[in-house]
C-alpha cells in the first residue's frame, strides 16, 4: 500500500510529495502521513506501549495488508515448504509472515520464510515494465531502501521471542532477483514452496521467480501477486502471461483489499 510509504517519510519529505500515483484516492492521503507522524510522536506511553496499542497509530490500509498476509498464511498452514516473497522493501510483510510462523506453528522449524530483494531500490527498467501511467518513482534506483542491517537486527530480536529461537526462520536474499534466485534454488536442492508472494512489480524478477519457484510449488500451495492488473506496473502481468498463463490459474481477491490477489495452485 502506498500510504505504508508515505508514513515512513519525515514531515518535511511527506510536505513536499506533490505528484500523484493512481494508489493514492485524494489529498487527505498526504494530510494523515503528516498528522499520523506527529500524533505518534506526541502521543504518551514509551515506544513499547505504543507498540502494544499499535490500532492507535497503524493506518487501516496497513491493518488490511496484515489480515491479507493472516488470511493467505492460513491457506497454506498444512501446506508443507517455505514461504518467499520476491521484493521486500524495508520488511514489513515479510515480518508478518515470520509473526504468523512463530504464531501458528511455534514448533515447525522446517518452515523458512525467504525474502529476495536488491536492498538498492528497481534495477533496470525493461520496456515491458514503461508505461504512460508508471509513477516517478518507477526508474531505476527508485524505491531504495537499504535496509539489510537494520532486519538483520529485527528478526534477531524476532528469534528472541519464539519457541526454537536457537533454529534461524527467516533468511535474507540481497542481489538482483534474476542471479540470485537461481542460485539459490541450486544450492538448496531440498527446496519446496508453500507460497510464492511476488512484489517485485518488474517483468524480469517476476518472471525469474515464477519459473524458478514454481516446480517446486506442491498442489495447494499459493502463489500471491501485489501488482496484477495494476496499470502503473504492467510488468508483473505481462510475467504471469508469459510464465504461466492467466487461463491456467484461478486468481482470487479480497473484499477489504484492492491490491493482493492470489491463486491456490491445482
Amino acid at each position: 500500500m502506498l500510504i505504508s510509504k508515505f508514513i515512513l517519510m519525515s514531515t518535511k519529505d511527506a510536505e513536499k510529495f506533490s505528484w500523484k500515483d493512481p494508489r493514492v484516492q485524494s489529498s487527505n492521503d498526504f494530510e494523515y502521513a503528516k498528522l499520523i507522524n506527529k500524533y505518534y510522536k506526541k502521543s504518551s506511553g514509551t515506544d513499547l506501549d505504543k507498540l502494544n496499542h499499535f490500532c492507535k497509530f497503524v493506518p487501516r490500509q496497513t491493518l488490511s495488508s496484515f489480515l491479507v498476509r493472516n488470511e493467505l498464511f492460513k491457506l497454506i498452514q498444512d501446506v508443507h515448504g517455505d514461504i518467499i516473497e520476491g521484493g521486500v522493501f524495508v520488511g514489513g510483510g515479510l515480518a508478518a509472515f515470520a509473526q504468523l510462523s512463530a504464531i501458528y506453528e511455534p514448533y515447525n522449524h522446517i518452515r523458512q520464510i525467504v525474502g529476495f530483494d536488491t536492498f538498492g531500490g528497481y534495477p533496470e527498467f525493461s520496456d515491458k515494465d514503461k508505461t504512460r501511467f508508471s509513477p516517478p518513482h518507477a526508474k531505476t534506483g527508485g524505491l531504495k531502501a537499504d535496509v539489510l542491517k537494520d532486519l538483520e537486527e529485527c528478526f534477531k530480536l524476532y528469534d528472541l521471542n519464539r519457541p526454537l529461537g536457537h533454529i534461524p526462520r527467516v533468511e535474507l536474499v540481497k542481489g538482483v532477483a534474476e542471479k540470485t534466485i537461481p542460485k539459490y534454488v541450486k544450492d538448496n536442492p531440498h527446496l519446496v514452496v508453500a507460497m510464492l508472494f511476488l512484489d517485485f512489480n518488474l517483468y524480469s524478477p517476476t518472471k525469474a521467480a515464477i519459473d524458478n519457484f514454481l516446480p517446486r510449488m506442491p498442489k495447494g500451495s499459493v502463489i500471491a501477486f501485489d501488482e496484477l492488473s495494476f496499470k502503473a506496473f504492467p510488468g508483473e502481468t505481462l510475467a504471469v502471461l508469459d510464465s504461466i498463463g492467466l487461463s491456467n490459474l484461478r486468481i482470487k481477491r479480497f473484499t477489504h483489499n484492492p491490491h493482493i490477489s492470489y491463486a491456490v495452485l491445482e
